[in-house]
């Protein structure tokens, strides 16, 4: 375990972990920082094809991956007219267009779909957040704040778990750092974690409410994740940036959280409908 990464890693995971919860206790922050998040993270998804042959249209991708969270921001918080489905039906039409002007027309169909895919895997899962936070557009940030203090605590859990004791290897031909041991730490500090919440900060759930919350991240979590190696192991890449020290780049930091906000989605709903 490199020390001077790992005080990097520590420091500024405490710095942009506490930027991210502060921003969650108010709407207009929450918007920003998201917005700020997906603009980043897309930057760096396409500047990746770019370097590698690929000749997705960047521009366009980055631009539509924040306007479909900015008005899916609105819909969730007011309904209003400028919503989801205003932006979401002409974008097939525009990536498809814009190939017509691209120098690469050998290769229509694969920068199209990377363009497409460069949306659904960012931008999507990210504006699903704000049917969680906004419940008849009254804002509430209490599953966002659970959501990323499992998702850390199962990280962190697993990551020095795994450093001290891992053996057996999770997913080796993806991610050969990842261990069984570093997932079984993450489960039982993520089942700690959650009974501290029902006691201590939202005791309106039970615990096996936050208990089950805290699987879905887990699970979610650890498979995002092995999705992001698999993609750098393809280009070859270690990170994705080198933005965040000790982290690598934004993509890097939130793959588990792209592929978290779904289930977390899916599963509020249906506790919802069962109670």
């Amino acid at each position: 375990m490199n020390r001077a990464n790992l005080k990097r890693r520590i420091l500024t995971g405490m710095f942009g972990g506490s930027l991210l919860l502060f921003s969650a206790l108010h709407e207009v922050s929450y918007l920003a920082v998201f917005v700020i998040i997906i603009f980043l993270s897309s930057r760096e998804y396409f500047k990746i094809l770019s370097n590698n042959n690929f000749r997705p249209n960047y521009n366009l991708g980055v631009f539509l991956s924040v306007i479909i969270f900015i008005t899916t921001y609105f819909y969730a918080s007011n309904e209003s007219l400028i919503g989801v489905h205003f932006v979401l039906i002409p974008i097939l039409p525009l990536v498809c267009l814009s190939a017509l002007y691209s120098s690469d027309n050998n290769k229509t169909l694969t920068n199209v779909s990377v363009t497409f895919f460069g949306i659904l895997y960012i931008s999507l899962p990210i504006s699903l957040l704000n049917f969680i936070v906004f419940n008849e557009y009254e804002y509430n940030s209490i599953y966002l704040m659970a959501t990323l203090l499992f998702l850390w605590t199962s990280e962190s859990a697993a990551y020095f778990g795994g450093s001290l004791f891992g053996k057996k290897k999770l997913f080796e031909s993806v991610s050969p750092m990842k261990t069984w041991e570093g997932v079984l730490f993450g489960f039982t500090a993520n089942i700690i974690l959650a009974y501290l919440i029902s006691e201590y900060l939202w005791p309106d759930q039970t615990l096996f409410f936050w208990i089950f919350f805290s699987i879905v991240v887990l699970i979610s979590g650890v498979f995002g994740d092995l999705f992001e190696s698999l993609l750098k192991r393809n280009f070859n890449l270690k990170d994705s940036s080198n933005k965040l020290p000790g982290h690598g780049g934004f993509l890097d930091r939130f793959d588990s959280f792209f592929f978290v906000i779904p289930y977390v989605y899916f599963y509020i709903k249906i506790i919802d409908q069962i109670t």
